[in-house]
């Protein structure tokens, strides 16, 4: 399906900094219950993520993320998740998208 440039325009992607990751322990398939920072507006989210397969808890704290940040919240297990992370679904499991260099939270990704 195409879509216009308008609508990509809609789709809000930000940079934000993980600062805390555990087990969702409520989902149906594995995943993480991450608070991500986004500084300033936006400040800190909550994600539920499967993204198990590659990543422990211990090391996505302190990682960048690339999330969609004005997607309508859903609920997951106990966890409220208000923002998307992006990744790649690959063989070997979702891989995060990752900056190349490290940037301010909460920058727009275009």
């Amino acid at each position: 399906m195409m879509i216009t440039v308008e609508d990509f325009d809609k789709v809000e992607m930000r940079v934000g900094t993980v600062i805390e990751a555990e087990i969702n322990k409520k989902a149906r398939t594995p995943a993480y219950k991450l608070k991500i920072n986004f500084g300033g507006e936006l400040g800190v989210k909550t994600s539920s993520a499967q993204i198990t397969a590659l990543y422990t808890p211990e090391e996505l704290v302190g990682k960048q993320v690339v999330c969609c940040v004005n997607l309508e919240p859903m609920r997951i297990g106990s966890v409220k998740s208000e923002v998307r992370i992006l990744g790649s679904e690959s063989a070997q499991g979702v891989v995060l998208l990752r900056l190349t260099e490290k940037v301010a939270d909460g920058d727009r990704i275009f």
